[in-house]
């Protein structure tokens, strides 16, 4: 059986909250019942801004996705720029440069899905 690997790509924020947390949820509960070898997250844009800003739901989904082993990132230059560096971190969510991410991701063999 091959191995499948899924980027999660959420760029999604507060203007289409539901899309950004149906994106999440489906990450977590694929990580959660092993359905694939492995998932990965990066928070990219407007969705940044949410995730930093955050609710309870939100928050209790990121630390759900952290204890599932979710590696989760976020554009460091938006997150620089928007100056949330700091709420992101707290989150347990890396900082690196999204072209970045995504290349490695591609190289490695991860499937790209957004919402």
């Amino acid at each position: 059986m091959a191995e499948t690997k899924i980027l999660f790509i959420i760029s999604s924020g507060m203007e289409q909250k539901e899309k950004a947390v149906t994106g999440l949820r489906m990450a977590i509960n694929m990580k959660q019942k092993n359905r694939v070898s492995d998932v990965r997250v990066l928070f990219f844009g407007p969705s940044e801004e949410m995730v930093a800003k955050g609710d309870e739901m939100l928050n209790s989904m990121l630390k759900e996705a952290t204890d599932a082993g979710i590696y989760k990132t976020a554009c460091v230059f938006i997150a620089e720029n928007k100056k949330i560096s700091a709420s992101l971190k707290e989150k347990n969510i890396n900082l690196e440069p999204a072209g970045e991410v995504l290349a490695k991701a591609l190289q490695e063999g991860y499937v790209p899905i957004t919402f």
